[in-house]
């Protein structure tokens, strides 16, 4: 593993921590838990000193997004022009690569993880907290098509659809696979 590649894993999952609470922020999850508690620690120093914290667009509050939107300009920023020797130019596309492929995997590791601890009794409490986190991408599809008995299929139509929008991407896109 090179060094650039590392470097390039932490922006992700730093970029991908302040996602994170916007989807928390924004799907009323329970506020007590422990890891919810944990991102907000985290991320609390950086969103108190933003002005619109609280604001929200038909229930989603947007300000995590922004911050990691600008986390990984600043990242990429220094990254392109420092290292790689690239025009400033492409820095723009990189930025939003990287937010949004990152927001894909997180959804995707979301619904995995939801999916996996839905299947066993012990982890009821874990499937609980998952599936508040996920419920703002998943209920759309779930007005369309209802679980059917005990089987919710929309965890995998989402997770279908995230595949098929990365291929669609990186066909429109070549760049797309290098992140």
């Amino acid at each position: 593993m090179s060094v650039l590649s590392l470097i390039v894993m932490v922006i992700e999952a730093l970029v991908m921590l302040f996602q994170l609470r916007a989807l928390m922020q924004s799907s009323s999850v329970d506020f007590y838990h422990p890891v919810t508690q944990v991102v907000f620690k985290l991320t609390q120093p950086v969103i108190r000193l933003i002005p619109i914290k609280n604001a929200n667009i038909k229930g989603f509050y947007y300000c995590g997004m922004i911050v990691s939107f600008v986390i990984a300009l600043i990242c990429v920023s220094i990254l392109v022009v420092t290292i790689l020797q690239f025009d400033i130019r492409l820095v723009l596309l990189f930025t939003t690569i990287i937010t949004v492929k990152t927001f894909g995997y997180l959804i995707i590791i979301l619904l995995l993880a939801q999916a996996l601890t839905s299947w066993l009794p012990s982890t009821r409490q874990w499937s609980i907290f998952f599936s508040q986190i996920t419920y703002p991408i998943v209920a759309p599809v779930q007005k369309i098509i209802p679980p059917i008995g005990m089987i919710d299929i929309s965890l995998m139509i989402v997770m279908l659809g995230l595949f098929a929008l990365d291929s669609l991407f990186a066909r429109l896109i070549p760049i797309w696979r290098l992140f």
